[in-house]
This record gives C-alpha cells, structure tokens and sequence, in this order.
C-alpha cells in the first residue's frame, strides 16, 4: 500500500498520484476536463523522452498520452514549489497552433464553409457531416498589431473607420493540423489566416493550472486550501435559448414556464 496523493485544481479539473522516496510521480487517475476538444499535438510515439512514461495503462488513467504528460508538468511544479509557472516547452508541438476538430453537422456550421466551397464542384466541397478544424486567432496581448485589410466586413461611412469583426480561422481537416496551416482562413471574410496570428497549444494551456471554481468561496486563480461551498439565493429566472427543446409530459405547449406560474402562484418570487 502506498500513500495516494490528489491535486485538484476545480470540482472536475484532478490527479491522483503516488510518489516514491525520490519524489518521481506515477499517475493514477487524471481529468481531461478542459482539454479534450483539442487535437493531439504529438502521437504516443512522439513523447519526449525526458518525462516519465505511464506506469498504468492511459485507459485506466483516462487520458491521452499528451494530457498524462501535461499533469506530470503540473504536478511536478507544485512539488517543486511554484504551481502557478507550469513549463509549457516539453514538446516542440506545443509551439504549433491548437486545432479543434469539428463536424459540419447543422446547417449553420455548414454556413461556416460557405467561402471555401463556392466555386467548387460538389466532390471538392467540404460535405454536410464532413469534418473540418477550428483555430483560434490570438486576442489581446497575444495579438500583433491588426492588418488594416483584413477583416473588414462592410464599407465604412464617410468619416467613420471600417467595420471590423473578429478573426474566425478554419480550414479543411487534416489528420495533421500543421499540414493544414497554409489551408487556414478566416470563414467570415474567406481571407488566408497566417499561423503567426492564431493561439498555440501553449497559449491555450497557460491557465490550464490556475482555472478558477467560481461555484465556491476561495476558488480563484490563486487561491488556496479549503473551498467552502457558496449559498444561492435564486431571485429571478433568465430564458437561455435552451427551453425549447424541453417536452411537457402531459402535453404543455411550454411545460418550463407552466412550472414558472405554478412557483410564482404559490408565493416564491421569479
């Protein structure tokens, strides 16, 4: 039997782990909250050497080779005493932009691909159901300094400068995002994205380790210890788009805002 150690991060966001005497980390059971939606930046084969190797199948630990070696960066910062400056560098794909995969699977992210396939015969086109991959251009600080013809969605008005709007990067599925760099642009405008302008996987994942848990009391960025759960006094009620899709039992035209009138007739506020 072994001492098992956990570091949590926020309600879904943990590892279990054992440590021996030299302090050398075996993963046990780690969360992929948060970072499966992204592609893998480097194949199991591809793993660096300088960090250890699973001692238990990933299918036990529930994770990805990329994700197994992410908490070991983790948890190796926090044993050494600065869990707030995770490296981010183990990996030369880390470098690379992050890419999502996703399905053209509704009518409005098929709308997404209209500028890639006009023109093209219907055997060229990105297909309803097709796959395709999704970047995300760098904001901020992040970002560099705007091309003054990029993105602009309409004529401005005299004395008025362009409307612009945010850079939306796309591009063809590729088993490998970095063969689909030169294939990446903006699906608003149509115009070509350059990788210089889109996050990184170590941009993505540099607040990875610090994500808050807004759901309770000493669960910020930086905070520490023991979480005290937060007490809700619900006040009022917001439509979220979502309620149309709920069916009444009982054949309600709008089952949630019949439980609304029944709450608010029995004397709780809405």
């Amino acid at each position: 039997m072994q001492p098992l150690y956990c570091f949590a991060i926020s309600a879904k966001r943990y590892a279990l782990f054992n440590l021996d005497t030299k302090a050398n980390i075996t993963l046990r059971k780690a969360s992929a909250h948060g970072l499966g939606h992204l592609m893998d930046p480097y194949s199991d084969e591809q793993a660096p050497q300088e960090l250890p190797k699973p001692q238990v199948p990933l299918s036990e630990i529930g994770v990805a080779r990329w994700q197994h070696d992410l908490w070991i960066r983790i948890l190796q910062a926090a044993i050494d005493g600065h869990p707030d400056q995770v490296a981010l560098d183990w990996h030369p794909s880390l470098s690379l932009p992050a890419a999502q995969r996703y399905s053209a699977s509704s009518p409005h992210m098929l709308a997404w691909l209209d500028q890639y396939n006009a023109g093209k015969s219907y055997e060229d086109q990105i297909r309803p159901f097709g796959f395709l991959l999704v970047f995300t251009a760098k904001s901020g600080l992040l970002a560099d300094a705007p091309d003054p013809e990029s993105c602009v969605v309409e004529a401005s008005q005299r004395g008025r400068p362009p409307k612009r709007c945010d850079v939306k990067p796309i591009a063809p599925f590729d088993s490998d995002p970095a063969r689909a760099l030169p294939k990446v642009f903006c699906r608003v405008t149509g115009k070509a994205v350059r990788a210089a302008e889109l996050m990184t996987y170590a941009d993505v994942l540099a607040q990875y380790h610090v994500s808050p848990e807004h759901k309770f009391d000493n669960g910020g960025h930086l905070d520490r210890g023991r979480t005290e759960r937060r007490h809700i006094v619900a006040t009022e009620f917001v439509w979220i788009g979502k309620e149309a899709n709920q069916v009444g039992e009982s054949g309600e035209a709008d089952p949630i805002w019949s439980a609304v009138e029944e709450f608010a007739a029995k004397g709780s506020p809405v």
